[in-house]
């Protein structure tokens, strides 16, 4: 058996267990990682990190490594996901204007192995607990993370999206992307992005190869090699230890350029085009405490 019994058996937990992990699950979800990191890498200061901007920009690239391995590793093994995870039932007492929210976090596309929450979950938090060197000890920030690791795993075989093979190597397979990436990197950001691109175009290579009657795939690929090769250009150009912006500047700003972000993939553009707008708006996002220091200045 696939997955060794797991999955079905948390199949019967009740409906509350299941809505508690279908909105765990989301701490490695997309919207949440690269929401997250832009704000951080946007309003961090020196308490969490000795150099914020550096700090944020390389965790933002580790988040982008995540993206590509996923796909390339994902369309290479072609795994499928459980029978149903595809569909979700809501509880009947919760109310129906949530009932479309809890089908879109419960519910799970595409290729089950390895897990890209497992794997996205690793690298990101296990980023954290290395480069955050302002904030409590090492040994602590490393139990946090693989807390956050086990509640994110767990959180795809309780909602049925994933057999527990899938989450074990998800967690392997981003446990060693993240160590080979900030050994290469260290704290130098156009490095871990310029490891990012690469990983993009492997994944654009296996997604083509492997998987061609599954467009999405391609798409993730060209958006993170995007992403990728777009930062690396522009923290070359203009990266360096900015002020933390204004939350009043940071929020929308975060907002708008992830809203385009979000909207290339939605779009399903051709890949040439969504490899440029994507590199366009994680470019933005790097460039701009620059931007806004430079504005300082002119005034």
């Amino acid at each position: 058996m696939h997955g060794w019994g797991v999955t079905e058996a948390l199949a019967g937990l009740p409906d509350w267990v299941a809505l508690l992990f279908a909105v765990l699950t989301q701490l490695a979800d997309a919207w949440f990682v690269f929401g997250g990191l832009a704000l951080f890498y946007l309003l961090a200061d020196g308490r969490l990190a000795s150099e914020p901007r550096r700090t944020g920009a390389t965790l933002i690239a580790l988040a982008i490594c995540a993206l590509a391995a996923t796909v390339a590793l994902k369309t290479f093994f072609g795994v499928h996901r459980p029978a149903g995870a595809g569909t979700a039932t809501a509880p009947a007492w919760l109310p129906a204007l949530f009932e479309g929210v809890y089908g879109s976090i419960a519910t799970g596309d595409g290729f089950g192995f390895p897990s890209g929450h497992a794997t996205s979950s690793a690298i990101v938090y296990g980023g954290l607990a290395l480069y955050l060197d302002r904030l409590w000890t090492r040994r602590k920030r490393v139990l946090a993370a693989a807390g956050v690791v086990g509640v994110v795993s767990l959180s795809r075989l309780v909602i049925g999206v994933h057999h527990l093979p899938d989450v074990l190597g998800g967690a392997v397979a981003g446990t060693a992307v993240l160590l080979a990436v900030s050994r290469l990197a260290g704290s130098r950001p156009e490095r871990a992005f310029l490891a990012a691109g690469l990983f993009g175009v492997v994944a654009l290579g296996a997604a083509l190869v492997f998987a061609p009657a599954h467009p999405d795939e391609a798409l993730k690929a060209a958006i993170a090699l995007g992403a990728g090769a777009g930062a690396a250009v522009v923290w070359r150009r203009v990266g360096r230890e900015f002020s933390p912006l204004p939350v009043r500047i940071a929020v929308p700003g975060t907002a708008v350029l992830g809203g385009a972000w979000g909207g290339i993939y939605v779009g399903e553009l051709p890949l040439p085009v969504t490899a440029l707008g994507s590199a366009l708006a994680v470019g933005a996002v790097i460039a701009l405490p620059w931007l806004v220091d430079r504005r300082a200045l002119l005034e």
